[in-house]
C-alpha cells in the first residue's frame, strides 16, 4: 500500500463475479481482493479487544469497525452493485453497522436458533456483507465461507415482511415433530434445511446479499474454538441499506 494511503483502501480493480440462486434468482455478489493492504487489516482485527454481544445471537465475540470503514465501504461497494445490477442507477447504500468478528462458541454451547441458518433482517433494502480475513486451508481451521438456504417444510429462501409469521409457525411445528436441533453447527444439509449454495472462504474477499436471505456460516459441526487466536474465522461484518 503506498505511504499514506489510510488502513482501509480499497482495491479499485477488484475482481467480482455474480450467480442468482434459488428459486427466486437472488443475487448474490462475490468481490476478490478487496483490500489492497490485507494482511494489514487483519493484523488490526486480530489485534482488537473482542467481547461478547448480548443484544446479538452471533456465535462469538465482535469489535464495531470505526466510522471511517463503514462510509468508505459503503462508497466503494454502492457502484459494484449499480454495475452489476443488484442497485439502481439513482440507489446508493447508506452507512450501517460494521464489526470485525470472531467465531468462538463451541457447538456444545450453542442456543437452538444458533444451530439453524438464520435472516438478518426482513427489510428488503437491507445488504449484508462479509469481508473473510481467514486462511483456513494455511490453518487447518474448522470452518470456511457462508452457505445459503432453503427451508423444507415451507420452500422459503428469504424471509420477508409477508410471509414471516408463517415461517415461525412452520418453524414450531417442525421443533415439535423433531425436537430442537442438535447442538451442533449448521453446516450443509439437514432435516429441516437444504443448502443451495456455497461461497467458499478466501483470504482478502467479500460476499454480498440480502440480510433477508436464509444463511449460515460454515463451521464444522462440533466445532470448538482454537487456543491460538491465529487460528480465528475473522471476519469483518456489516450492514449496509440502500436508500
Amino acid at each position: 500500500m503506498p505511504s499514506g494511503s489510510p488502513l482501509f483502501a480499497f482495491n479499485s480493480n477488484a475482481e467480482v463475479t455474480q450467480a442468482r440462486i434459488g428459486r427466486r434468482q437472488i443475487a448474490i455478489t462475490r468481490i476478490g481482493s478487496v483490500f489492497q493492504d490485507p494482511v494489514s487489516v487483519a493484523a488490526v482485527g486480530f489485534g482488537q479487544s473482542y467481547a461478547k454481544d448480548p443484544g446479538n445471537f452471533y456465535p462469538g465475540m465482535r469489535a464495531t469497525m470505526p466510522a471511517s470503514f463503514s462510509s468508505a465501504f459503503g462508497d466503494w461497494l454502492t457502484p459494484i452493485l449499480q454495475t452489476h445490477s443488484v442497485l439502481e442507477s439513482d440507489q446508493t447504500l447508506s452507512r450501517g453497522d460494521s464489526f470485525f468478528s470472531v467465531v468462538t462458541a463451541a457447538a456444545t454451547e450453542l442456543l437452538p436458533i444458533q444451530r439453524i441458518p438464520h435472516y438478518d433482517s426482513t427489510d428488503p433494502k437491507l445488504l449484508a456483507a462479509v469481508i473473510y480475513l481467514s486462511e483456513p486451508k494455511s490453518t487447518g481451521a474448522a470452518f470456511d465461507g457462508t452457505s445459503f438456504y432453503r427451508h423444507r417444510r415451507t420452500g422459503y429462501e428469504e424471509i420477508t415482511a409477508g410471509n414471516q409469521a408463517n415461517y415461525q409457525l412452520a418453524l414450531d411445528h417442525d421443533m415439535h415433530i423433531h425436537g430442537p436441533p442438535a447442538r451442533e453447527y449448521a453446516d450443509g444439509n439437514s432435516l429441516l434445511f437444504e443448502a443451495i449454495f456455497s461461497v467458499p472462504l478466501r483470504f482478502n474477499s467479500a460476499v454480498i446479499y440480502p440480510g433477508c436471505i436464509l444463511h449460515a456460516a460454515n463451521i464444522h459441526r462440533q466445532f470448538t474454538p482454537p487456543r491460538d487466536q491465529s487460528q480465528w474465522r475473522l471476519t469483518i461484518t456489516a450492514t449496509l441499506r440502500s436508500t
